[in-house]
């Protein structure tokens, strides 16, 4: 096992690159300090040989500092991933954390508050409580799941599902055979499904775009706001407890300019 402390004042950002294993971050209240925890088990030359090799730094940088660990992939030397070895990275950071991390079969996941997030994943999965900023998310099969984001989301996945509670800014998110799951929606939304289905629990206001060719679709239209609904499935079943229309309502009230098509799949709107 391999362990570092860095005093971290300021503005905390995180440059992780692991390929295999599991990620695990907390964000702790007031903390100053970022605490690294490596460890390895399988082979023990490989294991001492990837402790010794993993890039475990920390640098200042304007209003803060970067802490880099690195644990990178053997293919760019030509031997392929770490041989039968289980990874596994454990973080204490301070709340707030900005977090960039790139991993092929890692599993990430954050417990806490966090500033801001920006993952590319190819078949690991991506797990985190809060980011307070900004959201942006890239996976192959691995799922994405993200209890609350400030700021806007950016979600793309294949194979992998998308679960979001809430998000307070823009949301875009696309899936092929993937679901996406959006409890609360806090401004504008456009989802692009293949045959993954969608389901947007409650909106309030903004403009929503929702794309499936053979997925189903379900939104929920918060109490109080007015609707301008767009819906169609050229094969699927179409129901709605809001009447569809073409007029415009009255600007007293928020508003939803709802669009949402499906090929094969049914299109469901209901009041949240």
């Amino acid at each position: 096992m391999r362990r570092e402390a860095f005093d971290t004042p300021g503005e905390v950002v995180l440059d992780l690159r692991v390929a295999q294993g599991r990620v695990e971050l907390e964000a702790v209240p007031g903390g100053t300090t970022t605490e690294v925890e490596l460890d390895a088990r399988g082979n023990d030359e490989e294991v001492s040989e990837l402790l010794e090799e993993a890039r475990i730094e920390a640098r200042e940088r304007r209003g803060g500092h970067e802490v880099v660990v690195h644990i990178e992939d053997r293919r760019r030397f030509g031997f392929g991933f770490w041989r039968k070895i289980e990874i596994r990275l454990k973080m204490k950071v301070p709340e707030g954390t900005k977090v960039q991390f790139e991993g092929a079969s890692a599993d990430l996941r954050g417990r806490g508050h966090f500033g801001a997030l920006e993952a590319d994943s190819a078949s690991g999965d991506v797990e985190f409580d809060d980011v307070g900023g900004d959201a942006t998310v890239n996976a192959a099969s691995g799922d994405v799941a993200v209890r609350s984001i400030d700021g806007a989301a950016e979600v793309n996945t294949a194979s992998g599902d998308v679960e979001l509670g809430r998000v307070g800014g823009d949301l875009v998110a696309k899936a092929a055979s993937g679901d996406v799951n959006v409890d609360d929606a806090g401004a504008s939304v456009k989802i692009r499904t293949a045959s993954g289905d969608q389901r947007v629990g409650g909106v309030t206001a903004g403009r929503v775009e929702l794309q499936s060719m053979s997925g189903d679709i379900t939104v929920g239209i918060r109490q109080g706001s007015n609707v301008w609904v767009d819906a169609r499935a050229m094969s699927g079943d179409l129901s709605s407890e809001l009447e569809l229309g073409d007029e415009q309502p009255p600007e007293d009230a928020p508003l939803v300019e709802l669009r949402a098509a499906s090929m094969s799949g049914d299109v469901e709107v209901v009041r949240a």
